[in-house]
């Protein structure tokens, strides 16, 4: 049996036993979440969450990459911790999958001292950066996260569909259907420039865009589910959007995976009328719930803080 030391708490590994009896509090937990974050109805989450989880762990304790560990304060146990190393989640980013603290001992700095736990023992093994996801109503957490020196890679926000919109909320802007020459030019010219916007990691480069690009998007614009749009107003193109329809493990959200307005046409509510227009769009659809990616950037940030969305989850970054 492994143990790691930080001042505080004890990092214990689990056995198999311990962690085969924590998988349905693990996927329960995880469910209620995408339910209460995404809207998603509870059996289904459920049943998505245990396959998910069933799936990445074939070998247990001894799945490669894969680390688990009970939080020890003398012989109480406090919390809980999964890493998952480089090369599993990411190539070059460990992964905090899950953190908890026993119920009766929040509130006392104990995620914290976990925290610290984590990071010393990536830190003992190499790795230079960590990442995590936590869930919007996990409010808590988020701050913790903050004060420890995570940033925001990307966040996703959700609300549902007004079934009254305003009438003149998308003013003359309209969308059209992207043209195969129109998307490989815009394609192009955001990996180059802004590939973050695509990975959402900051180690994002043009290489990683593209081959996120091409996972994403194997037939372009005529990709199953996907709808890319300009943006026009006034008689001219004015942006872009790339938008993703309802899957099964997102069954009533209309995500935006990006929107772009062009530099010259900034500051004039192009932005707020491309989210109006496509949020008509999905209700046509019958969607009944819309939601924005958004890169960890000051000026993306307080742009979807103007169309009322709530943090449905977040993904943060430390270099260690």
């Amino acid at each position: 049996m492994k143990e790691f030391t930080t001042v505080g708490v004890v990092l214990i590994s689990l056995s198999e036993a311990e962690l085969e009896a924590r998988l349905p509090g693990m996927a329960a937990d995880f469910a209620h979440a995408v339910t209460l974050d995404f809207g998603v109805e509870p059996e289904l989450a459920l049943a998505q969450s245990t396959e998910q989880l069933n799936a990445g762990l074939p070998d247990g304790v001894t799945t490669p990459g894969q680390l688990f560990f009970k939080a020890m304060d003398g012989a109480d146990e406090v919390g809980f911790l999964w890493l998952s190393l480089p090369g599993t989640v990411f190539p070059d980013v460990a992964w905090l999958s899950q953190i908890t603290v026993v119920a009766d001992r929040r509130g006392r700095g104990y995620g914290h001292q976990i925290m610290a736990a984590a990071e010393a023992e990536l830190t003992r093994r190499g790795v230079g950066r960590i990442g995590l996801h936590v869930f919007g109503h996990n409010v808590g957490a988020r701050r913790l996260y903050l004060r420890l020196g995570y940033r925001i890679g990307a966040q996703a926000r959700t609300r549902p569909i007004d079934p009254e919109p305003a009438p003149d909320a998308t003013g003359d802007l309209t969308l059209a259907p992207m043209t195969p020459t129109r998307y490989a030019e815009r394609l192009a010219d955001l990996i180059e420039n802004d590939p973050f916007a695509v990975v959402r990691r900051p180690e994002a480069t043009a290489a990683g865009a593209r081959r996120t690009v091409a996972r994403l998007l194997p037939e372009g614009p005529a990709t199953a589910g996907t709808l890319l749009r300009t943006a026009h107003a006034g008689g001219r193109e004015v942006g872009w959007l790339w938008l993703s329809l309802p899957t099964a493990e997102r069954p009533t959200t209309g995500l935006i995976a990006y929107v772009g307005v062009d530099p010259a046409e900034r500051r004039k509510g192009h932005g707020r009328r491309i989210f109006a227009a496509v949020e008509a769009e999905l209700a046509r659809f019958g969607v009944p719930r819309i939601g924005l990616m958004v890169p960890g950037r000051a000026e993306a940030l307080a742009f979807a803080d103007t169309l009322d969305l709530a943090v449905a989850s977040e993904q943060l970054y430390k270099g260690l």
